[in-house]
């Protein structure tokens, strides 16, 4: 049955710090009633050792072979999350190789039957619904937290709560619901009345129901934002910073004076997951949600209601030609296997999830359609680059166009005809980007993921004031050399950038100084052909006042000044390849509001860092990877709110200071592929303070 909680404890166990401690390696997948085996295979690779782009591009066989590889010897724990059918374990059992080494396979399922088809020779554990007094426990510790419910509302809350039969989920969504009602007895009777009302014998159907009562309770301005979700969640995580991006070019997040749009934004996701709607997958290091999901019952929810509202439409195709589609999509697909003709849609939005060239090759067209979104096709097929200039001919109305996942040819010159276009991402063959570009006055996100180097902008996107998001997967330069590059105008809306590609100087900081209120910049430095004094040197970045996040990669020889003049509002900075002594780190140290620092890959040189009084005063996350220091010197002084610190692949480092186990804040230590000694001490501080966690891979490591 869903919603018993099945992946909570799931979850659980995954990220339990004994079982994470244990196994070397660990990976998750969601299976779901239609899946596709290419799909969990990259799931779960993605958990193990990151996608790259070889990786994304090996056929089945490839990546079958590959996954045995990085699990060959080491002892793993893989979680199959909602499998439906026993192909799905048999699609991937070759791929799990047994060393009887303690390897396990954590499977959740909805069928007991099914359960013991995997593996007879055990009992599976089955959970059961709550009782009704576990279910008003549940119901008062969402609502309440840790005081007591009042006493007129305990009579109507044991009602609600008995309404929901059980189940776990349908209990904290109706929380979420009491949590935002006003706490008054006959606020809460109404929704026992609504639930009473729709009392159905079948679990399910009366969890159903309380997901409709949830709907309903939902704000007018939050009911679109969920139903947005059910276009991106195919059983995947999804990207906060895309589905913000979204919502903002799609119009569902209104303008107000106090707040940026994003944060807005962020703030409506936030009273979606308060009302238990949308589940928190990943977080970011500074605490805030870095990726979300919805639980599979919500997400079958989702899609109803989005059908209902003809909010989107979905097109796919079996492939089988005669199959016909499972009934859990909606029957709102659209196949192609009969429609050799040009096919016109008349939708709104259009979530396209299919092969490549089944869509292309049908020419489509949608005078009225505002939205067109790509999803990566997870079937095994030959990748060659696309030429989709007719979209930009058949659907000239766009406000949301992402065809990231598609190889296009080339960046289309026709992209310049779509002048209501608010969000455009472009993946593929691209080494240039036409001037047309300029004609998209109204864009505010921009995402290329070019495949051949470097990519020069146009000077035509100083006319793109409206542009907030600029992104570019390899990395970005501008054409200083161009006559015209003086008079262009600054971007003042452009709060996000990256990858940039500046070479270190004055011409550094003539450039940023055209983006004054950048909040996110990720660049990269690198030292330019005149190796002058005033060349190569840290640009001065203190002008750019509104930055909170700096991430920084150097091509190029140590710098003859490592001074860092940065912006004093930084609150998080990652380095990379600057190789500067640990003298030099003061500068950073100062910085008033920064809370996270990561430095990485030869950031800073030299076998030992002694810390000084009065640095850091604020830093809550500290990660030194692959740097060759070999003593720490460091107390609970220096770092006194430190949360969590990472280690990784510091081989030389001797041990973590013990006087780190002084900081009350601090709540985790994170160990990867470092010395023995190195998780001893990690290890030694978690069993004196009896409170910080201690997550550690060793580096046995064997893929």
């Amino acid at each position: 049955m869903p919603g018993l909680g099945k992946t909570t404890v799931a979850r659980r166990v995954y990220n339990s710090p004994t079982v994470t401690y244990h196994f070397h390696v660990r990976a998750w997948c969601t299976v779901s009633q239609v899946y596709e085996k290419r799909q969990l295979l990259l799931q779960i690779l993605a958990d193990i050792r990151g996608l790259t782009d070889r990786i994304s591009e090996m056929n089945d066989e490839d990546l079958q072979i590959k996954l045995r590889q990085c699990l060959l010897r080491n002892r793993y724990l893989i979680v199959m999350d909602d499998v439906w059918g026993e192909e799905a374990f048999e699609d991937l059992k070759n791929s799990f190789p047994d060393d009887h080494n303690g390897s396990r396979i954590l499977v959740t399922t909805r069928s007991r039957g099914l359960a013991l088809e995997i593996n007879p020779h055990r009992e599976p554990y089955s959970l059961r619904a709550l009782s009704e007094d576990e279910s008003f426990r549940l119901l008062k510790m969402k609502v309440f937290n840790e005081e007591d419910c009042p006493k007129e509302l305990v009579a109507v809350g044991k009602e609600i709560a008995r309404q929901c039969r059980g189940l776990p989920l349908a209990i904290v969504v109706v929380a979420g619901i009491l949590a935002m009602t006003e706490m008054s007895r006959n606020e809460w009777k109404k929704i026992a009345n609504s639930l009473s009302s729709q009392v159905l014998n079948d679990p399910e159907a009366q969890g159903q129901s309380v997901l409709e009562l949830s709907y309903q309770y939902l704000p007018e301005y939050l009911k679109p934002c969920f139903l947005y979700m059910g276009v991106l969640d195919k059983d995947r995580d999804i990207l906060v910073s895309k589905l913000v991006r979204l919502w903002l070019a799609e119009g569902l997040i209104p303008k107000t004076q106090t707040k940026s749009v994003e944060d807005l934004a962020e703030d409506f996701l936030m009273d979606l997951i308060d009302k238990s709607l949308v589940i928190i997958s990943q977080r970011r290091s500074n605490g805030k949600v870095k990726a979300c999901r919805l639980h599979s019952l919500m997400l079958d929810f989702c899609k109803s209601k989005a059908k209902d509202a003809n909010f989107f439409r979905l097109v796919t195709r079996c492939d089988d030609p005669y199959a016909s589609f499972p009934s859990s999509d909606y029957g709102f697909e659209f196949d192609f296997y009969h429609h050799l003709r040009p096919v016109s849609f008349a939708s709104y939005r259009l979530a396209v999830c299919l092969k490549q060239n089944h869509f292309l090759e049908s020419r489509p067209s949608g005078l009225g359609t505002r939205s067109l979104v790509f999803f990566a096709s997870t079937d095994s097929e030959t990748r060659w680059p696309y030429d989709i200039s007719f979209i930009l001919h058949n659907f000239k109305l766009l406000r949301v166009l992402d065809f990231e996942c598609i190889d296009v040819a080339s960046f289309p010159v026709e992209i310049g005809l779509l002048i209501q276009l608010r969000y455009l991402a472009v993946g593929g063959y691209v080494s240039s980007i036409p001037q047309s570009l300029g004609n998209l006055r109204k864009l505010e996100t921009l995402i290329v993921k070019g495949l051949r180097g470097k990519i020069i902008l146009p000077n035509t996107i100083w006319h793109l004031t409206s542009l907030r998001h600029l992104h570019v997967k390899i990395h970005v330069a501008f054409n200083l050399d161009d006559e015209e590059y003086e008079n262009c105008s600054v971007l003042e809306n452009l709060v996000s950038f990256s990858r940039l590609s500046l070479p270190c100087g004055q011409d550094a900081e003539r450039i940023l100084k055209r983006f004054p209120n950048l909040r996110k910049l990720s660049c990269i430095f690198y030292e330019p052909q005149d190796s002058s004094t005033t060349c190569n040197q840290f640009p001065a970045l203190d002008f750019l006042t509104h930055l909170e996040s700096l991430k920084i990669v150097y091509f190029g020889t140590p710098l003859n000044d490592g001074k860092f003049n940065l912006p004093s509002n930084l609150k998080k900075l990652t380095l990379s390849d600057f190789r500067l002594p640990w003298s030099h780190i003061s500068a950073i140290g100062s910085l008033a509001n920064l809370e996270i620092l990561k430095l990485q890959s030869g950031a800073f040189e030299g076998q030992t860092w002694e810390m000084e009084e009065g640095e850091f005063q604020r830093l809550r996350f500290l990660s030194l990877d692959t740097l060759d220091i070999v003593q720490w010197n460091a107390s609970c002084d220096h770092l006194p709110r430190l949360e969590r610190l990472v280690l990784q692949n510091c081989n030389d480092l001797e041990e973590i200071p013990f006087d780190l186990a002084d900081i009350l804040s601090l709540q985790m230590i994170e160990v990867n592929c470092c010395a023995q000694s190195v998780e001893e001490s990690a290890k030694e501080i978690g069993e004196a303070t009896g409170e910080v966690k201690v997550l550690i891979r060793s580096s046995d490591l064997t893929t």
